[in-house]
């Protein structure tokens, strides 16, 4: 080849380089590492429920232009561990109970997402989108949650004629214990009795269905001590206690589950959960659920909510209602019902539940039809923390008072009067 040709050669091969690494420099740009949100759940991030998370994220990170990607960090629902971390910078998406999110906001430690969420509140059901606001100010989006359904044994049931149809009631359900524990070696319902967390929500499913409340419409005063709530009370203890598992006055709600899978009961009252422990049993059996509202009762509501804190930086601000957006979309909401692995059992099993109103009548709901009757929980909801300062009360004297009732230790009557006073003087605490 000639000097000349060489010269041309190079040339030419000078050019395609230098496009060459224009095509690689913009490449590289198009594929740049975006930078980073951390979004705390209530989960290990590798646990079987964190990984489904992991994977609604993913969709996310993939389709989203806000120059941020979304990444899953280990959480728990300790309010302390929340309340030292929260003022921070560590974290910029929560996953939060409700209670937390109305507790943090009430501190003024959450950022008001009044204004960002006008249209999206409409998806929701009211009860369930007010559990996120103090003061009519937005401070947590309703994302992912649960409510309580009356679970029953097919097989039980089948053994004692009961056709789950005809309990339509309490009066009803009182009757079908009856008849199972004179037909089988069962007893009927299982009731939690002991000194926890349990115990509250449980019972106040029966206060709100008797027409009760914990606290007065404006939160302000202490409502529990009514004619109402005594019934409840009583009806609970005394009409179905004996009805109940034998050690059901120290029993938890874990107790209460072995109990049911064990089939000593016919019926429990239970999230989504109660049916999946049962699917990944060794001695399955069939399962069905009536929603509590057809038998008079309040559900118990577990909204998991998303919040930001108040020392999020502008930009990244928006990048994290761009992310909250995503949740709370048709797709992503769908994608809740994909469940969490299990590994024992190579399987997926819901964890819970979409919270879109718009999810009853979606497909998504085809291979669990049985599910489908725990969301009318959400319209109508029993309120386990109504206000802030009630996890205060709670904590303080309403669990363990609920539990010295159900051992004969007070009173119902006397239960009441004081969780009117200790209770108002928590909730007057701070004016």
């Amino acid at each position: 080849m000639s000097k000349y040709g060489q010269r041309t050669w190079l040339f030419v091969l000078a050019i395609f380089l230098v496009f060459l690494l224009v095509g690689c420099s913009e490449e590289t740009s198009d594929t740049e590492v975006k930078e980073n949100l951390n979004f705390r759940i209530t989960w290990k991030a590798y646990s079987g429920r964190g990984e489904a998370i992991n994977k609604i994220v993913k969709g996310y990170n993939d389709s989203n232009q806000t120059g941020y990607q979304v990444t899953v960090v280990d959480g728990d629902e300790d309010l302390e561990t929340i309340g030292k971390i929260l003022p921070g910078t560590s974290i910029d998406i929560y996953m939060l109970p409700y209670r937390s999110v109305q507790y943090f906001g009430y501190k003024n430690l959450l950022e008001n997402l009044t204004a960002d969420f006008t249209v999206e509140k409409d998806y929701f059901y009211e009860n369930l989108w007010k559990l996120g606001m103090v003061k009519e100010q937005v401070y947590g989006i309703p994302w992912l949650g649960h409510t309580m359904g009356l679970i029953y044994n097919k097989e039980l049931l089948d053994k004692a004629g009961v056709d789950p149809k005809t309990i339509t009631d309490l009066d009803a359900l009182v009757l079908a214990c009856e008849k199972v524990e004179a037909s089988t070696d069962a007893m009927g319902i299982g009731l939690v009795g002991a000194e926890h967390n349990d115990i509250s929500w449980m019972v106040n499913q029966f206060i709100y269905g008797f027409g009760g409340s914990l606290v007065s419409e404006d939160g302000t005063n202490v409502a529990i001590n009514s004619p109402q709530s005594i019934a409840a009370l009583d009806f609970y203890k005394n009409t179905l206690g004996p009805h109940a598992q034998p050690s059901w006055k120290t029993d938890t709600g874990v107790e209460v589950m072995d109990a049911f899978r064990n089939q000593a009961i016919a019926f429990e009252i239970q999230g989504p959960w109660g049916i999946t422990d049962i699917w990944k049993s060794n001695d399955a059996f069939e399962t069905g659920v009536i929603a509590l509202d057809d038998i008079g009762l309040y559900s118990e509501v577990g909204p998991m909510m998303v919040a930001i804190p108040t020392t999020l930086e502008e930009d990244k601000k928006e990048a994290a209602i761009d992310f909250i957006r995503y949740l709370i979309s048709e797709d992503a909401q769908e994608q809740i019902m994909n469940g969490e692995y299990s590994p024992e059992h190579d399987a997926y099993y819901p964890f819970r539940l979409p919270v879109r109103r718009d999810m009853n009548e979606d497909k998504v709901f085809d291979d669990y039809p049985e599910f489908v009757t725990f969301l009318s929980g959400f319209n109508a909801p029993s309120i386990d923390v109504p206000v802030p300062l009630w996890q205060q009360v709670k904590e303080e004297y309403y669990e363990a008072g609920l539990h010295q009732v159900m051992v004969d230790q007070v009173s119902i009557e006397d239960f009441l009067q004081t969780i009117e006073i200790q209770g108002n003087n928590i909730l007057n605490s701070e004016r």
